[in-house]
């Protein structure tokens, strides 16, 4: 009875169970997509980790925010962003989602 030319009731739920999920994902990915001010903080936590150096550390603490997002710049693709920091002729991109900073690009 639910079945009329091949289409099952069930198929549909199904169908629409997925899109719901696939768009909750989306949804939090745009509301998780990082700041170019989340990425200074990154940088900068992840400099002070890698140093041994508390004279270092001190100067990155106190002057690296700043420094890092005057650098920077950021291309939001609404569910991620792309983060390109200029440092004389070294180029880095990063990509970031979900408040998270993951894949180094070339």
């Amino acid at each position: 009875m639910g079945n009329q030319d091949g289409y099952n009731y069930s198929d549909k739920r199904k169908g629409y169970k997925f899109w719901i999920i696939i768009g909750v994902i989306l949804l939090l990915l745009a509301v998780t997509n990082p700041s170019k001010d989340d990425y200074a903080k990154w940088v900068v936590h992840s400099s002070i980790e890698e140093s041994s150096n508390e004279w270092v550390n001190a100067g990155i603490s106190l002057l690296g925010g700043p420094v890092i997002q005057g650098i920077t710049t950021q291309k939001n693709l609404v569910f991620a962003s792309i983060f390109k920091m200029d440092i004389g002729i070294e180029t880095t991109s990063v990509l970031g989602f979900g408040k998270r900073f993951f894949i180094r690009l070339p």
